[in-house]
Order: structure tokens, then C-alpha cells, then sequence
């Protein structure tokens, strides 16, 4: 039985026996208000759903209707069989209906481990429903919609936005990841499906973001997209997260109990920890590339540029980009994936249109090299699986990346780049910094330094054990919101 179905049922049930109390107290000598409160007590009975009920819960409450229009009208037994129907529906198994909305596949395993809980959840229905969204033009306007249902896996069971309705599947909980809703200068998903319009009374909406970022340096910011305005709760990766935006909803006079942020981390570190580059088989491009002339696979750098810093950074960035590129261009034995955000062309186009020719030139320079792939695919995860360090700043990969136990390099922006090797470092101090997920620095070590570090670092993976994933947690706290919403 769904679960808000049968709270709705006992919430009738106990205003019943509080009817029935009053029509014991008027029985002999107030016709007009039993009979009132008698007509009541029929149509609260009639308009229980009993679609979902046993044969066992329809007789009792078959039988309850016929006591309460008995001429005897005995009070007591009405009690009584109001009380087994009560009981009846009290021990009823609870089901929950589980919607998620995805927009972007490649933001898919912010979804996938709670996904995953959820299914495995015998009394959960679980449905999945890609949403469309558009690219905006530099007025704003809603130009190209985009429809990646096609992306997903056949496990995951999608089904289509055009023939289904959010409020004809009638969720218990709805998840989305994206929080911009029109908001957003580069891209909007479909106007049906802003958060306003799924919030309700009778559901619980959640937000888990689409990123995680790293957020060891002061000064780092965080904003709001508009949608945590609108949901019920919003999933944060740390209480770091939970303050700044705690913060930015006082700043904007929206008043919050302080339970709105709930830190559970996020799913997208379930996919990390868990990484196998077995489970990701390499491209007959990308063999040629990452691959020897025996099949071995070469010390392969992940580089990662978002589009925040390269729109603060601008030409400083691509600067750095040309010298790392360059420098692999001359390491025939290394190899190179150079990954970018997937919305950075249509940022530059719409923020640093001065900066495309050159951007351009680095894609294909990169894209020549016989060592370098350029990834613009929508699974970011090949290129950690088979990468063995990284280069970037800030954004979600980088704070991803750690939590793989993997070299992670903060990388410089606007200083020269050191690639001279001179051995002046502490390597185990190095290996313990990684083996605790933390973060290295270019500029505390240089980056020769620290990718001849990396090409000596091995992932000591028989002490990482996992316990519960995020995702288990994330969905628990669902269920619980859900059943105290219904309450």
C-alpha cells in the first residue's frame, strides 16, 4: 500500500473514533446533531480508497458501516471494529514512489547510488525521467532543446517526459540536480520542470548538486542557483557547504529553521571510491594513445580546465594549458587527456568570445598529438580510471580526483611553469598527503617535481573499505523526510 495512502486512511480512522465518541454522547438526545454527524461519518467511510486494501480490511470496514447505521447503534462495538480496521491498516507493508529528473547523462552519478539504493529497496517504485533543456543565446532566449534520454543504460528503466506527467506519477520524493531552473546564462531545463512548479504539499523535492567542489582555500565562494529557495532540502557535501549557504539565505532575508542543508555527502564520491578502469575499456583511439608498442599503458596525466577558471584566468589559462600540452608534446613516453568542462565553448562564446581562436588552436593541437586525447565525451570517468595523477584548480574533478587516492596537483595559473626535476622533496610526506585525500601544490613543490612523484606513487587499495555509501544514506534520509512530511 502506498504509504501516503495509508496515513490518509488512518487519519480518517482516528477522525472516525472521535466521531464516534460524539455520536455515543448525543445517541437519545440530540436527532438532528447524530444524525449531522452520522451523515459525516458515511461519507468519511465512502471516500476511503479500498483499490489497495485486502478483502480482510474491506469487510471490516464493510462491517464498521453497517454497525454505524444499525438502529441499535451500539457505540462500543463500533469502537471495536474500528479499532481492527485501525490495526489492520496499521501493519499494512508501506511503499514509496521514488522520481528522479535528470537532465545532463554526464551529471548522471550525482543520481546513480541513490538510484541504486532505491532499487534495491523492495518496497520502493523507483522511475527515472530525463528532462529536455535548451542552450540560451546571449539575449537570454530559449534557442536548441536537447533530449539525452538515449544515454542512459537499458538497467536504468527511464521512462519518457512526452508521455508522462510529475503530478500523474504522484512521487513521494522527487530528486533533481539541477538548481538553476531559468537561471542560468548558458542553459535552461524545460520550463515545466522548474523547481516552483514541483514543489507540493504532499512531497518531499530534493536537491543534490550536480558538482562537488573543493573548498580547502580561503576565499572561496559559493552561490545559489534558485532552486534551494524552492525545495524541501537541499544535499551538501560537507558543513562547510552547510554554512555558506545557510549564510547566503540570511543575506537574502529567507528565513531557514537550519534543516533545509543536510550533510550526506554526495554520490558522486560513490563512483570514485569505487573506480575500475576494467569497467571502463579504452577506445581503439584512445588504445593507440595511452597504450606502448607492447600494450603497456603509459604514466597518463588527467588535466581538467573549468570554465570559472578559465573565464577569471582567461589568456593566463590557456597559457598554462599550452605549457602542459607542450611539455607532453616532448614526454613520447607519458601521455596526456585533456579534459574540459562540457559547457566551456558555449561559456566562452557567451562570456570570452575572444578567447575561442585560441582555444581552438590548443583542441586541435592537443587532438594531433600522437600522446594527448582530447575528451569531450559525456563519462568523465574512462579518463580517471585510466589517468594516474592530476592537474587542475578548483572545480569538481579536483575534489573527485583526491578522493580516489590518486596524485592530485593544484595547478598554478599565471606563473611559469617549473618542469625541472631536482629530486628536493619529501616523498613519503607525499604519499601520505595523497593516501589522506589531500591535495598537492604546484607551487609548494613545482610541477616536475610532482609528476616525477606521481610516475613512483602506487594506491594501497586493500585498506579502502566501504562502509555505506553516500547515495544509501542520501536515500534514507528520503523515506524518513517523506514519512514525516506525510504525518
Amino acid at each position: 500500500m502506498r504509504a501516503k495512502d495509508k496515513q490518509k486512511i488512518l487519519k480518517t480512522v482516528d477522525k472516525l473514533v472521535e466521531y464516534n465518541e460524539t455520536l455515543k454522547k448525543f445517541n437519545g438526545s440530540s436527532k438532528y446533531l447524530f444524525d449531522k454527524i452520522l451523515r459525516e461519518c458515511n461519507k468519511l467511510a465512502d471516500e476511503i480508497d479500498i483499490s489497495d486494501c485486502s478483502s480482510e480490511q474491506c469487510e471490516a470496514l464493510g462491517e464498521y458501516k453497517k454497525l454505524i447505521n444499525s438502529p441499535e447503534h451500539d457505540a462500543d462495538l463500533i469502537k471495536k471494529e474500528l479499532d481492527v480496521f485501525f490495526q489492520q491498516i496499521q501493519e499494512e507493508n508501506e511503499t514509496y514512489r521514488v522520481l528522479f529528473l535528470p537532465y545532463k547523462y554526464s551529471m548522471w552519478d550525482s543520481f546513480a547510488s541513490i538510484f541504486e539504493a532505491a532499487k534495491e529497496d523492495e518496497n520502493c517504485e523507483v522511475y527515472v525521467m530525463p528532462i529536455p533543456y535548451y542552450d540560451k543565446d546571449q539575449e537570454g532566449n530559449l534557442t536548441e532543446m536537447h533530449d539525452e534520454s538515449e544515454s542512459y543504460p537499458d538497467d536504468v528503466g527511464i521512462i519518457s517526459w512526452r508521455g508522462n506527467q510529475v503530478d500523474e506519477i504522484d512521487p513521494d520524493v522527487i530528486f533533481i540536480h539541477n538548481p538553476y531552473d531559468g537561471n542560468n546564462l548558458v542553459t535552461s531545463i524545460h520550463p515545466d520542470y522548474y523547481t516552483n512548479k514541483l514543489v507540493r504539499n504532499d512531497r518531499v523535492v530534493i536537491y543534490v548538486p550536480y558538482y562537488v567542489s573543493y573548498t580547502d582555500d580561503e576565499g572561496i565562494s559559493v552561490f545559489m542557483g534558485g532552486a534551494e529557495y524552492y525545495t524541501d532540502y537541499v544535499i551538501v557535501q560537507s558543513e562547510w557547504y552547510k554554512e555558506k549557504f545557510e549564510f547566503e539565505m540570511l543575506k537574502h532575508n529567507i528565513l531557514n529553521d537550519g534543516n533545509k542543508f543536510i550533510v550526506l555527502g554526495n554520490p558522486k564520491y560513490d563512483k570514485i571510491r569505487s573506480l575500475n578502469k576494467y569497467e571502463y575499456p579504452l577506445r581503439d583511439d584512445w588504445k593507440e594513445k595511452l597504450l606502448d608498442a607492447s600494450g603497456n599503458k603509459k604514466f597518463t596525466v588527467l588535466l581538467d580546465t573549468t570554465f570559472e577558471v578559465l573565464t577569471k584566468g582567461r589568456g593566463k589559462t590557456l597559457k598554462k594549458v599550452e605549457e602542459v600540452i607542450g611539455f607532453f608534446e616532448k614526454q613520447k613516453d607519458f601521455a596526456l587527456i585533456w579534459r574540459p568542462h562540457p559547457l566551456i565553448k558555449p561559456t566562452l562564446r557567451n562570456m570570452c568570445p575572444e578567447l575561442i581562436p585560441t582555444y581552438v588552436k590548443l583542441v586541435d593541437r592537443c587532438k594531433n598529438l600522437d600522446n594527448c586525447i582530447f575528451d569531450d565525451t559525456n563519462d568523465m570517468h574512462t579518463a580517471m580510471a585510466w589517468s594516474d595523477a592530476f592537474m587542475g584548480k578548483y572545480g569538481s574533478m579536483i575534489e573527485l580526483y583526491r578522493v580516489a587516492k590518486k596524485p592530485t596537483i593544484m595547478l598554478e595559473v599565471g606563473e611559469k611553469t617549473n618542469f625541472e626535476i631536482n629530486g628536493k622533496y619529501d616523498e613519503e610526506g607525499l604519499r601520505a598527503k595523497v593516501s589522506r585525500c589531500q591535495v598537492i601544490r604546484e607551487k609548494d613543490y613545482g610541477l616536475g617535481n610532482l609528476i616525477d612523484f606521481s610516475m613512483k606513487y602506487y594506491r594501497d587499495e586493500a585498506e579502502d573499505e566501504i562502509n555505506q555509501t553516500d547515495g544509501k544514506r542520501i536515500y534514507d534520509f528520503a523515506i524518513k523526510a517523506a514519512k514525516i512530511k506525510m504525518k
